[in-house]
């Protein structure tokens, strides 16, 4: 008896990339059930793929519905993040490209070991390059676009008109292009409900007035005024917050996601950015990264705030006098302030069932004190750098301590590795404070994938073309960003199983419990054998997945 094809589908959409293929080559019934899957998610970030994947983008059906994008043109005028480009791909061959000459070389070698990570070494002729936004439009059951390391297009608002079903919109390391004829634009017709715009430079350096509509920034700006926008991610490069009037409320947000500069010595709050959290009523989710200044709310601010994720610095502020049930705190916690903290608001967070902190120096007692605070957890994260707990204290942890979490189900402490200290002022600046801490990226937030797209097996008729095999001259050093080695992890031994085991009697609820980064163990229910299995939602774990 054969499984009917709504099961099939069930069970394909779970296959990674190089299963999907081998599927569709097994029967025609495979193939009509699996091709969709295939071609989901397509990533061009090279105009060489693009030439030699051409004629085959027009006849994928169906459509996909995710698109990462990071192929720029060739332009007159100098841009800054095109200055590494070493030559023009034509529509003719994809082999066939002119080199452009290197009229910098003293600067290239000067500046190679801090040069711009999101710098294209080949661009696109103008045939190319309009060929490729005609089949980007074409793309009309996309809902997924992600604009990467590219200068954008001059018609990127009439392309996102063309797209209908276009619900999450990311622009990151992207340049606006410089407008000379300025036209209204029109977002109203939009359906987005995600925006992520990061590390956004422009082509000449300006004021950036935030009231003048032709500058190019600007006019970026204005699709945070999308009125069905829910999540919103941005950084300092810019502050979205500020198209924001009396007369322009913002949307009814339920998530924000912000990165502030790195420097701390850029310690105040940007003009506007209190009063634009005091106008979002509906706001379920906030996460502030890296260097935060102290924030002074009103109390009747954030009133549905549920979950936070910030620096400890301002976690008792922006905790008090509300129901917080998720909390992360992304940076390193010393553990006398991190008691004070737990003191301070303990009243605002004996609610909180989701938490997730990191500290330097393993300390027995801090796990004593999360569970005097948090009665209520049902997911626990604690990361360290240095020192770990002994064998006694995790084979004890059950009986002694996590025993009184009578709601627990997930438990995850583990160490992690930290970078060597920066070597250089630039080092340091380029360092982001959040991530080496174990915190999750800009693109790993809590509440939703902001752009799921695998850069590891979901590319782009991968097995075609190997940017590889391009006749590259010995002189010119390539960047494949997208061809990385998967991150892998030894298994655990019994051993270990059986010092989880020894939790048993005492934490019946505990399904999962992470001892190691990228590996947990898992089980179905309390009789259930303990199973070693890899994270899911990367090394950090899934606490907040």
């Amino acid at each position: 008896m054969s499984l009917p094809s709504e099961l099939w589908l069930s069970i394909f959409e779970y296959l990674p990339s190089q299963s999907l293929r081998n599927v569709v080559l097994t029967s025609k019934r495979f193939h009509a059930i699996a091709i969709r899957f295939l071609y989901k998610h397509l990533i061009l970030t090279s105009p060489t793929s693009f030439v030699t994947a051409y004629s085959a983008l027009s006849s994928i059906q169906p459509l996909p519905h995710a698109l990462l994008l990071g192929i720029s043109p060739i332009v007159e005028r100098p841009v800054e993040q095109l200055k590494e480009a070493v030559a023009v791909v034509s529509l003719a061959a994809a082999d066939d490209w002119m080199p452009i000459p290197l009229n910098r070389q003293t600067n290239r070698y000067r500046f190679f070991q801090i040069k711009d990570a999101y710098q294209p070494r080949f661009l696109a002729d103008a045939t190319v390059y309009e060929n490729l936004l005609t089949q980007v439009t074409s793309f009309t059951s996309l809902r997924q676009l992600v604009f990467r390391g590219m200068l954008l297009p001059r018609d990127l608002h009439s392309i996102l008109r063309d797209l209908p079903n276009l619900r999450d919109l990311a622009v990151v390391h992207c340049t606006v292009h410089f407008t000379g004829v300025y036209i209204d634009v029109d977002h109203t017709s939009l359906k987005l409900q995600s925006l992520t715009l990061l590390d956004i430079r422009a082509v000449f350096p300006s004021n950036d007035d935030d009231t003048n509509p032709r500058n190019p920034r600007t006019r970026l700006r204005m699709l945070a005024q999308v009125p069905t926008i829910r999540t919103l991610a941005y950084d300092h490069t810019v502050w979205l917050h500020r198209v924001f009037t009396p007369s322009s409320p913002p949307p009814p947000l339920t998530a924000l996601d912000i990165k502030f500069p790195i420097h701390k010595d850029r310690s105040r709050v940007p003009p506007g950015f209190i009063s634009f959290l005091e106008t979002l009523p509906s706001l379920r989710t906030l996460i502030l990264r890296n260097h935060v200044p102290a924030l002074l709310l009103s109390p009747r601010a954030l009133p549905a705030l549920c979950a936070i994720s910030a620096p400890l610095s301002i976690i008792s502020s922006i905790c008090s006098g509300r129901s917080i049930i998720k909390l992360d705190i992304r940076d390193e916690a010393v553990l006398t302030p991190l008691y004070q903290v737990f003191v301070e608001a303990h009243s605002h967070l004996s609610r909180v069932q989701e938490l997730s902190l990191f500290i330097g120096d393993w300390d027995d007692e801090v796990v004593l004190a999360i569970v005097a605070r948090f009665p209520n957890l049902t997911k626990l994260q604690i990361r360290y750098a240095r020192g770990g707990p002994s064998e006694d204290t995790i084979l004890g942890m059950g009986s002694r301590t996590l025993y009184a979490l009578p709601h627990l189900v997930s438990a995850h402490v583990f160490r992690i590795p930290l970078p060597p200290p920066p070597q250089s002022v630039l080092e340091a600046r380029k360092r982001d404070d959040d991530t080496i801490y174990g915190a999750p990226g800009i693109g790993d937030t809590y509440f939703e994938s902001m752009h799921d797209i695998d850069t590891v097996t979901d590319t782009l008729m991968e097995g075609v073309l190997s940017l590889q095999q391009l006749p590259f001259s010995q002189d010119v050093s390539v960047d494949f960003m997208d061809e990385q080695e998967p991150r892998t992890s030894e298994p655990f031994d019994e051993y270990t199983r059986e010092l989880i085991i020894a939790w048993n009697r005492t934490c019946p609820g505990l399904r999962t419990v992470q001892l190691h980064p990228g590996w947990v163990w898992r089980r179905a229910d309390r009789i259930d054998h303990w199973v070693a299995r890899p994270c899911e939602s990367g090394i950090w774990g899934d606490v907040f997945g």
